[in-house]
């Protein structure tokens, strides 16, 4: 007080209308957590970050060998439930629809109740959807629906969790998201491998599938919950509780986050590589039968085959999120689609007289590896770009943007790629639309310049 040239008297005289360097002074003092918080946070951060990141990567794993188990059981499909092509693709697209719809629900319901009921319920739906696919049997809408409801598990973890990393990351998103994404890569990997694999009859048949991966999703969800309300230190918890606004606002809804320009840039190259990797889905099996002999029922060999893309997804997922870090984030989601646009048309060329199967698979390579340059330095962008205001909505449009390339890529590529001719041509004009969108991405350069990774 005498500092401030003020006796007590003055200060409560002033405190109707508090003005000047007394404004602060009859501010309420912060709460002992929140002292604790402020003097130790980056430490804190830094630290349940991580570990946080750590819990996101087995989140997305499962979900993302749910999205790709199915990859090298395509060919039996249309015997096993007796429908047409277009059904089949009905059925690899019906969780993206679904997820399309749910994710605005989810953003908002983050910024409602906070991440940790959304991650959890997420957790549960997949857990119940999937058993109920190990019991479809031959039952197509049995199988289609429990596809379906799987989207609405898969929008709480990408939304739910990936909001949870970036509310407790300090400077560092893109290695963050970049760890764990690298969940999903792992997922993608393995899921048509492992499924492949397992659907064998001596293994495990086509409904034991499902049944292994429902006891691992409840293995996972399990760890969750020792996590997010057993692990969980108060401090960190403040940053993933609803607070109902923003450290400068209200927080932003979807309609405000695409009213930027540069968001719907980013949103473009996004949705080109997506679309890209779920045209190969319905493709790389049935070109594989075709061009190089393999039988339709070497499951295992055909889950391997296309392994490829997913293994360029890992190689590079990691290392472009930390990237985005350093490097403009523009430059690398603008670098991805090119790397794509070449391993499709490597794909394309490969036949038994041209490169063989080496060809194809490191096409396919290429294709993962545009993706991952895509894929984690824009979810950092996004975060960079909306502020804590919009995190919950930015991912949100990211999630349904990703979920229209699941929706259409596996329609276009089953309906115009699987047969002989047609595959050409569609490689060509979907190369093409990928290297505008590399163009456009130049134009997207986030707010504010690349922040060095205080965790690695």
């Amino acid at each position: 007080l005498k500092f401030c040239g003020s006796s007590p008297g003055d200060i409560v005289a002033m405190s109707d209308e508090p003005q000047g360097l007394s404004k602060n002074l009859v501010q309420p003092m912060e709460s002992d957590s929140q002292v604790r918080f402020s003097v130790v946070g980056n430490e804190l951060r830094k630290r349940w970050a991580f570990l946080c990141a750590a819990v996101q990567l087995f989140s997305m794993f499962v979900d993302a060998v749910l999205l790709t188990v199915i990859v090298p059981l395509s060919p039996q499909y249309k015997d096993r439930f007796g429908v047409s092509d277009a059904a089949i693709g009905l059925l690899f697209s019906s969780k993206a629809i679904v997820q399309v719809l749910t994710s605005p629900l989810t953003a908002k319901a983050v910024d409602r109740v906070g991440c940790r009921p959304v991650m959890l319920f997420a957790m549960l739906v997949l857990v119940v959807s999937t058993a109920v696919y190990a019991v479809s049997g031959d039952e197509f809408g049995i199988a289609l629906a429990a596809r379906a409801v799987q989207g609405i598990g898969s929008s709480g973890v990408l939304v739910g969790g990936q909001s949870a990393v970036t509310r407790l990351a300090n400077g560092n998103e893109g290695s963050l998201l970049g760890i764990a994404t690298l969940g999903a890569a792992a997922g993608v990997l393995l899921g048509p491998t492992v499924g492949g694999w397992l659907a064998s009859p001596e293994i495990a048949g086509f409904g034991g599938v499902f049944w292994v991966l429902t006891v691992v999703i409840a293995v996972v969800a399990v760890m969750q919950v020792v996590f997010l309300y057993c692990v969980l230190p108060n401090e960190a918890l403040m940053k993933l509780r609803n607070t109902g606004a923003g450290e400068e606002g209200e927080r932003m809804g979807l309609r405000v986050v695409l009213r930027n320009r540069k968001v719907w840039l980013i949103l473009l190259g996004v949705l080109a590589v997506n679309f890209n990797i779920a045209m190969l889905e319905p493709i790389i099996p049935v070109r594989a039968v075709h061009q190089f002999d393999i039988a339709a029922s070497a499951t295992g060999t055909l889950g391997l085959m296309w392994a490829a893309a997913p293994f360029g997804f890992v190689l590079f997922v990691a290392p472009a999120g930390i990237l985005s870090d350093f490097v403009p984030k523009n430059l690398l989601m603008a670098f991805g689609p090119v790397v794509a646009a070449v391993g499709l048309i490597l794909t394309a060329i490969a036949s038994k007289a041209s490169g063989g199967i080496p060809l194809f698979e490191i096409g396919l390579v290429l294709c993962g590896c545009g993706y991952a340059f895509v894929d984690a330095p824009s979810q950092a962008a996004l975060t960079e770009l909306l502020g804590e205001q919009g995190q919950s909505a930015g991912f949100a449009a990211l999630d349904m943007t990703m979920q229209l390339g699941f929706i259409f890529g596996p329609l276009v590529g089953g309906s115009f790629g699987i047969s002989q001719g047609g595959f050409w041509p569609l490689s060509i004009t979907v190369a093409a639309a990928l290297v505008v969108c590399s163009l456009s991405l130049l134009g997207a350069r986030s707010a504010g310049g690349p922040k060095p990774p205080s965790i690695l």
